[in-house]
């Protein structure tokens, strides 16, 4: 199932919308740059049981 959610990026405070595919398991963790500011962050993404997603998203430590 392809949906898409969102995080608020820490460094611009622009919204980022991203694409979710809960075919791959029950949680990802990647890294990914701001395609407005180029910050980098972790993204963390988890599905529940129903297939509901909840994303995360925090500066990457350099």
């Amino acid at each position: 199932m392809m949906d898409d959610g969102s995080y608020v990026c820490d460094s611009c405070g622009e919204e980022i919308i991203i694409p979710l595919d809960s075919t791959g398991g029950s949680s990802k963790e990647y890294v990914e740059d701001c395609p407005v500011c180029c910050r980098p962050h972790v993204i963390r993404v988890t599905f529940d049981p129903d297939g509901d997603a909840v994303v995360r998203a925090e500066p990457e430590l350099q």
